[in-house]
């Protein structure tokens, strides 16, 4: 089964309520989706994220927040990468 029929998803905290905080927390989760699909026998590197339609979740904890990232690849995405890797 290529990546394209799965779909990736993380959830990683923040401490604070705040969106301008979020930015570490979402970076982690985009980071893990990759590790993810690296861990499904996937090829895949940070820039084969570009152009990818990455989905975000926010829930309130008592604290901060809750970002999920989920992320199901595009199978022309995964052609090409299949394609980049033998060529």
């Amino acid at each position: 089964m290529g990546s394209a029929e799965k779909k990736f998803s993380v959830t990683e905290e923040s401490d604070s309520k705040h969106p301008q905080d979020w930015g570490r927390a979402m970076a982690v989760a985009i980071s893990r989706l990759v590790e993810l699909a690296h861990e499904a026998g996937d090829v895949v590197e940070d820039e084969n994220l570009y152009g990818e339609d990455l989905h975000l979740y926010l829930t309130e904890t008592e604290e901060g927040a809750n970002i999920t990232m989920s992320w199901t690849p595009r199978a022309s995405a995964a052609t090409e990468r299949a394609g980049q890797e033998q060529g």
